[in-house]
């Protein structure tokens, strides 16, 4: 009976190693040193914040990078979104802030649905295809994004604005 519950109990912490989120902590270079939180779920492909909330992330399994469009605070640069870029490999990261406007917005939305119904995940009930979705919803964001033609300014082509973050893996686990 010992062996059973040891084999029991074995097996379910190794499932629940696999549905594990990496806790980072990151800061960002040049700043004061504040640190913030990032966990990477895989599993559902989520790229989270402190507090508990998060929004969908983009990675490919043969691609080294961690993609994720978050919306921004309201600032004087009338910056709304930015792409958050991760290295899985060095810990080292980029953000870039972006205007975009509603009308682009919902040309996103309208192309993140040609693309789940254009690969066959759109059955909303199937639970299972939700991490599919997730990934294909973040990797046609930061397409368009990307795609999009600099803002221009007096007629000049101004690049995005960025910055750059460094992470590391947290050694205990986060507690939201």
């Amino acid at each position: 009976m010992k062996k059973f519950i040891s084999t029991l109990l074995i097996i379910f912490w190794t499932n629940i190693s696999f549905a594990q989120v990496v806790d980072l902590t990151c800061k960002f270079k040049g700043d004061d040193g504040s640190k913030f939180y990032v966990g990477l779920d895989y599993k559902n492909s989520k790229w989270l914040k402190e507090g508990g909330g998060g929004t969908y992330m983009w990675h490919g399994k043969d691609v080294d990078i961690i993609l994720t469009v978050k919306r921004m605070k309201k600032n004087m640069m009338n910056l709304t979104h930015g792409i958050w870029l991760l290295s899985r490999i060095t810990g080292e990261g980029e953000l870039a802030g972006y205007e975009l406007t509603e009308e682009d917005l919902k040309n996103v939305t309208d192309q993140q649905l040609i693309n789940i119904k254009k690969n066959k995940i759109a059955d909303l009930n199937n639970k299972s295809l939700e991490p599919a979705r997730n990934n294909l919803r973040a990797r046609t964001f930061i397409e368009y994004i990307m795609n999009k033609p600099n803002k221009k300014v007096a007629g000049v082509e101004v690049p995005p604005i960025k910055t750059k973050f460094e992470c590391e893996k947290l050694e205990k686990k986060y507690k939201f």
